[in-house]
């Protein structure tokens, strides 16, 4: 006899054999005791997860020569015959091939003759969203009036595409797709039937990447089980499934830690020669951060671990690493991924991402550094205070030198922002100021170090071909940058533009400044509006006097 895939093998012949649609299968068992099966069933979810296969038992289950029964006999020559696929009342078409509206015509002619052998006519419509319009409507009108011996069973990956008027007349049930532990518990089964030794770790590399199908499981593992000639190890899964081992994810998350990009460039070749699919690659150097996060959350979940090993390299890794980096490189991965569904070079797209992460890491690495420093300094100086006995006048009085030498020299263009003042643009600023989390992002991912600069800026300020933002008065140095750095101010304004849609100069000010040049703008804007108003009052009085005058003439007399 010829072999047969897996898949086929262990198809589920009984609802007991189901594996994770309890849901349905309890409703379905109870319908078919009571005799109350509906006329229509849906069933939809993702591929490979039992919906043809629950079908085919509904079929068996309501034409049991012992029915009422919850589970098919599977030794009756009906149930037999359907299983074989010879029945000649059990009709499964595929609409991906039939679905013109003659063949639903075709059903809808045949469907009022009575089955030949079996209690019920049963019609397994797979991929019926597949269907033309014409046929959708040959087959609502047999849904709305179907005859008392036949049961139409639909199935489809994408129930949206499936017009209204066909789900309302259905009994619908959705289809789940199966978690690791179901997938890895089936394979078990189905491996000590074989007596084929396995590893549990394969099984679950196995199960995570049938993405929860169980077709797609056992067909990882058939070809799995081939490639191995024996037993079922690490390694053969690996190379059949394209994924990467524990130990080379930790390596890889070790040089990004520590900014190794010629390690990194360097394996990401070595993967490519050895055709290791670099989506699922990212997928699973996600999921190792994942698991970082989780262990370093709660160091006891080492049971909800779905990539990496909990071993002693692995947690010191973790206890080495912050929590926000996890975060960070999670964020970078995942717009990684959304960019690969898009491209036909997905490894350029792995080594940019790379590089961002290094060259961010290497800028807040930076940024700790400087202040590990001024804390030793601090340090240094109390030390000093404390054993030479200075007086804390001294220290003080020293202080404010330091400050005024850290005061930015970049001239602050003030006549600008006086002008800008007074033609500024109240409901475009507050549209920046809405979008400016995405214009920070944009620029995060153009340039970290740039990011590093402005994100805890604002905008405060916009006028029509300028936009004025805001630094706190600790931060001269990142005030100078955006000032004197044209490519720093060209990234903001091509994230600016790419956002909002609108082309705009970028000036910097810092707090200080801002309220400075706010006050004066108030005042002189308060005197003004005084001013005019006696100028009109007087106008007034001036008009009055003319009317008087020209009213009552030599009748009105004036005194002072």
């Amino acid at each position: 006899m010829a072999y047969q895939a897996l898949y086929r093998v262990y198809r589920p012949q009984r609802f007991d054999e189901v594996v994770g649609q309890a849901h349905i299968t309890r409703t379905i068992q109870n319908a078919l005791m009571e005799e109350r099966m509906s006329h229509a069933y849906l069933f939809s979810g993702p591929r490979g997860t039992g919906k043809t296969s629950l079908a085919k038992i509904i079929a068996k289950a309501i034409n049991c020569e012992h029915a009422p029964v919850k589970e098919p006999c599977n030794a009756c020559p009906t149930c037999l015959a359907i299983t074989e696929g010879s029945s000649p009342d059990v009709f499964e078409i595929d609409a991906a091939s039939n679905n013109g509206v003659d063949e639903i015509r075709e059903i809808r002619d045949k469907v009022k003759y009575p089955p030949s052998e079996a209690a019920y006519k049963v019609y397994i419509i797979d991929e019926v969203h597949m269907l033309s319009t014409g046929a959708f409507n040959a087959l609502l009108k047999t849904l709305e009036e179907p005859p008392a011996h036949a049961i139409f069973i639909l199935a489809t990956t994408e129930p949206h595409k499936i017009p209204a008027t066909i789900i309302s007349r259905c009994q619908r049930f959705d289809v789940k797709r199966h978690e690791v532990d179901q997938l890895v518990e089936r394979m078990q089964f189905i491996l000590s039937d074989q007596e084929i030794a396995y590893s549990e770790t394969a099984l679950r590399l196995i199960a995570r990447a049938a993405d929860g199908g169980m077709r797609d499981a056992l067909s990882l593992l058939d070809q799995a089980v081939a490639f191995s000639n024996g037993d079922l190890t690490d390694a053969a899964v690996l190379e059949v499934t394209g994924a990467v081992e524990d130990e080379a994810l930790l390596a890889i998350a070790n040089a990004l830690h520590d900014h190794h990009v010629d390690q990194l460039l360097q394996t990401l070749e070595q993967m490519q020669r050895a055709g290791k699919d670099l989506k699922r690659f990212v997928e699973d150097l996600v999921f190792f951060y994942r698991d970082t996060l989780l262990l370093k959350a709660s160091p006891t979940a080492v049971d909800l671990l779905e990539r990496a090993r909990p071993t002693e390299e692995f947690k010191q890794f973790v206890e080495t690493i912050e929590t926000e980096t996890c975060f960070h490189v999670i964020e970078q991965l995942h717009d990684c991924q959304q960019q690969m569904r898009l491209t036909n070079h997905p490894r350029v797209l792995v080594e940019i991402a790379f590089i961002q992460i290094t060259e961010q890491g290497r800028t807040t690495g930076q940024i700790v550094q400087s202040l590990q420093q001024e804390v030793r300094e601090m340090k240094e100086q109390m030390h000093q205070l404390k054993a030479n006995g200075v007086p804390a006048t001294e220290q003080v009085a020293a202080q404010p030198a330091k400050r005024k030498q850290a005061r930015p020299t970049v001239r602050i263009a003030k006549e600008r922002i006086r002008q800008m003042l007074m033609r500024a643009e109240k409901a475009q600023l507050l549209e920046i100021q809405e979008r400016w989390d995405a214009i920070l992002k944009l620029i995060l991912k153009q340039d970290g170090p740039i990011y590093s600069l402005v994100h805890e800026s604002k905008p405060v300020l916009c006028s029509g071909d300028t936009l004025l933002i805001e630094f706190d008065n600790g931060k001269g140095w990142h005030f100078e940058q955006v000032m004197t750095n044209e490519r720093t101010r060209f990234v903001i304004e091509e994230a600016l533009f790419e956002v909002c849609g609108v082309k705009r100069e970028i000036l910097a000010i810092l707090d200080q400044d801002w309220n400075e040049l706010k006050a004066e703008f108030v005042a002189k804007r308060n005197s003004s509006s005084i001013e005019e108003k006696e100028v009109a009052e007087e106008s007034e009085s001036d008009r009055l006097l003319s009317e008087t005058l020209g009213r009552f003439g030599d009748i009105v007399e004036f005194e002072d």
